[in-house]
């Protein structure tokens, strides 16, 4: 291969890298973002988990979907801290918002930019998703607890069911999303054991 060609076609990929970075970053949207309107009606305890009523657990992705697995990632790990099947959970796009949705590997490198890249997705999702997902649980089991008048340490959750074993009390998290929105949301709820993955 001639030594033009080479530089040539080394300069085309930096080209498109550079413009896959851009556009990733801050030069407009290339997938549909969940806009605020766009995502469900019900209980929000922080930017990256929505329980609605009825349906799915939206999980909200700060990274993009390119084929690398991302949504299923971060669907599991939400699924795993609320103690819900995969199923239930339904994963969008965030919308462009740096200030909330910043990559925090990029950021150790010195980039504060909201991206996707790099193999970074989990590694920079791992604490956010499974501390957002474990706030979202712990307010909905002391939604339950007022709402039955039992302690929350009698609480379980089998399947995204709440459980009460003394009373035989069972309900889906979609029945305390009023009262858990009501609620003050913990500032450090205890995420899950790995023994208890």
């Amino acid at each position: 291969m001639s030594a033009q060609m080479t530089e040539s076609r080394r300069r085309f990929l930096q080209g498109m890298g550079l413009g896959v970075f851009t556009l990733a970053v801050g030069g407009g949207r290339i997938i549909q973002a969940a806009e605020a309107g766009d995502l469900p009606e019900g209980f929000a305890p922080n930017a990256f988990i929505r329980v609605g009523p009825t349906g799915p657990i939206t999980v909200i992705s700060a990274y993009l979907e390119m084929g690398q697995g991302t949504f299923t990632g971060l669907a599991t790990l939400a699924a795993e801290e609320l103690d819900v099947p995969l199923s239930a959970i339904e994963v969008v796009a965030a919308e462009a918002d740096a200030r909330r949705y910043a990559n925090p590997e990029l950021a150790k490198a010195g980039f504060a930019v909201q991206g996707t890249g790099g193999s970074t997705a989990m590694a920079g999702a791992w604490d956010i998703m499974r501390k957002a997902a474990a706030t979202a649980r712990a307010m909905l089991l002391s939604a339950a607890a007022r709402t039955w008048s039992v302690p929350t340490a009698e609480l379980q959750v089998e399947q995204g069911v709440i459980v009460h074993a003394a009373s035989s009390r069972r309900a889906p998290y979609g029945q305390f999303v009023n009262v858990a929105a009501t609620l003050p949301v913990p500032k450090d709820a205890p995420v899950k054991a790995r023994d208890a993955f």
